[in-house]
C-alpha cells in the first residue's frame, strides 16, 4: 500500500470529524438585553435588571419632564400609568400632567374640572373624547381620578385633530389664518435617526404609497407638528406651574427620544428629561429608554376575546361568554399561529391579515395550536354581525 493510500482513510476521517465539529457548534447567542422575565407592570432598569419602584421614584424625582409612552390599546400600560401617576402623587412632590390625548382647545374643559365645576363623570363629553381620541375613555379614567382626588391640573397638549388632519391631506398652505393660528409657528423637523421609523410607520397605513414622496412629506410633517405641539405645551406647563411634568403619549412619540425628548431639551434647555418606556417581552431596544415597564402587546377586540403577544407567540388570553370568538371556538391559552393560511405572531401580523380578510371579503380564519393539536376557527367576515 502506498502512503497516499494509507493516509487517504485517515484525511477523510478527520474531514469527516472537522465537519461534524463545525455542524456542532452552537449559534451565537444574541446580546442579553433583559436579564430576568418580569411579571406584567414590573420595571427595568436600562441595563435590564431589575428596576424597584423606589428606585424609580428617585430617578423621577429628579427629572422636570417625565414621558411616558404607551400603546393605546394596551390595558396593562394605563395600569402603570395610574400606578405611576399615585406613586408619585403620594410622594408629596408637585406634579402635572400632559395628555397627547387631549387637545389645547379643549383646555377650559380642563380647567373647569381642576376646579371642581366638572366631574370625571362629565370630563368624557365635555372632551369630546369619542370622536377626537376614539380609544375608550374608560382606559384613562384612572388618570382623571387621580388628578381629581390629588388636586394635579391637567392639560391637553395636541393640536386639534380637524386642523391636523385638514394639514395632512392637503398641506399648511390648505389652512385658513385662524386654523394655521392654533399650529405652531414653526414646526421643528425630525432627526434624521427617525426617519426610517417614520418611513416604516408610512408603509404600515392603509392607502399610503411609499413611492409618492409627497405622501411620505406629509407624513413627516404631520408627526413633526404633532411632537413640536405637544412639547411646547409641556414646556408651557411647566412654566405655568413651575412643576414637573409627567406627558403621556403614544410610544412612537418617546421612543429615543426622537419626538418629545429632543424638541422639549430645544425649548427649555438644560431640564432634566426621563424617558419611560413600555418593554413587550421580545427583543430588548435599552437605547430607546432609560427605564421601562413589562406590558405584552395585548389587543381587546370587539369579536370578544383580548390576545397578548407572549414569548411563545399570539396567545388568546380571555373569551367573553357568547361572544363572536366564543363562538368560533377559541379558548384561553390557544395560541394562534396562522390566519388566512399565513404564519401569524404579532398583533401587527393579526392586523393585516384582518385587513385581507376585509378586502377580500373572505372569512377570518385562524389555525390554533391547542395542547398537542391543530384546529381552525372561523371568525365570519368582518363587519358583519354573528
Amino acid at each position: 500500500m502506498t502512503l497516499r493510500a494509507a493516509l487517504l482513510p485517515a484525511l477523510g476521517l478527520a474531514a469527516a470529524l472537522a465537519l461534524s465539529a463545525c455542524a456542532a457548534r452552537p449559534a451565537p447567542a444574541p446580546p442579553l438585553g433583559a436579564t430576568f422575565l418580569p411579571c406584567p407592570g414590573e420595571f427595568l432598569a436600562q441595563n435590564g435588571t431589575r428596576l424597584s419602584p423606589d428606585e424609580l421614584l428617585d430617578m423621577a424625582g429628579r427629572a422636570d419632564y417625565l414621558l411616558v409612552g404607551e400603546g393605546h390599546k394596551n390595558p396593562c400600560d394605563h395600569q402603570v400609568q395610574a400606578t405611576l401617576v399615585k406613586a408619585l402623587a403620594e410622594s408629596g412632590r408637585p406634579l402635572a400632567i400632559g395628555l397627547e390625548m387631549v387637545a389645547r382647545d379643549k383646555q377650559d374643559a380642563l380647567d373647569a374640572f381642576a376646579r371642581g365645576e366638572v366631574r370625571v363623570d362629565g370630563l368624557e363629553e365635555r372632551l369630546d373624547w369619542g370622536r377626537r381620541w376614539g380609544y375608550p375613555f374608560a382606559m384613562f379614567r384612572p388618570i382623571f381620578e387621580l388628578a381629581e382626588r390629588h388636586s394635579l391640573p391637567v392639560a391637553g397638549l395636541n393640536a386639534p385633530p380637524d386642523i391636523v388632519r385638514k394639514a395632512s391631506r392637503q398641506g399648511l398652505d390648505a389652512l385658513s389664518a385662524g386654523e394655521r393660528g392654533q399650529l405652531p409657528l414653526t414646526v421643528i423637523p425630525q432627526p434624521p435617526d427617525q426617519e426610517a421609523a417614520l418611513t416604516e410607520a408610512f408603509v404600515l397605513h392603509q392607502g399610503r404609497d411609499r413611492e409618492d414622496r409627497g405622501q411620505l412629506e406629509r407624513f413627516f410633517l404631520i408627526q413633526s407638528l404633532w411632537d413640536t405641539q405637544m412639547a411646547l405645551s409641556a414646556v408651557d406647563l411647566r412654566a405655568r406651574y413651575g412643576w414637573p411634568v409627567l406627558v403621556i403619549a403614544g410610544e412612537a412619540h418617546v421612543e429615543h427620544g426622537w419626538g418629545l425628548a429632543r424638541r422639549i431639551a430645544m425649548l427649555d434647555p438644560g431640564a432634566g428629561i426621563l424617558l419611560i418606556m413600555p418593554w413587550r417581552g421580545l427583543d430588548f431596544d435599552p437605547g430607546s429608554g432609560e427605564a421601562f415597564f413589562f406590558c405584552p402587546n395585548s389587543y381587546v377586540s370587539r369579536m370578544g376575546m383580548v390576545l397578548e403577544e407572549r414569548v411563545q407567540g399570539l396567545t388568546v388570553v380571555r373569551v367573553e361568554p357568547g361572544s363572536r370568538a366564543d363562538k368560533a371556538g377559541l379558548r384561553p391559552g390557544d395560541l394562534i399561529v396562522k390566519a388566512q393560511g399565513r404564519p401569524l405572531d404579532s398583533l401587527m401580523g393579526l392586523h393585516l391579515a384582518g385587513s385581507e380578510a376585509f378586502r377580500d371579503k373572505e372569512p377570518l380564519v385562524f389555525t390554533l395550536r391547542r395542547g398537542g393539536k391543530t384546529l381552525n376557527a372561523d371568525l365570519g367576515l368582518l363587519g358583519a354581525g354573528r
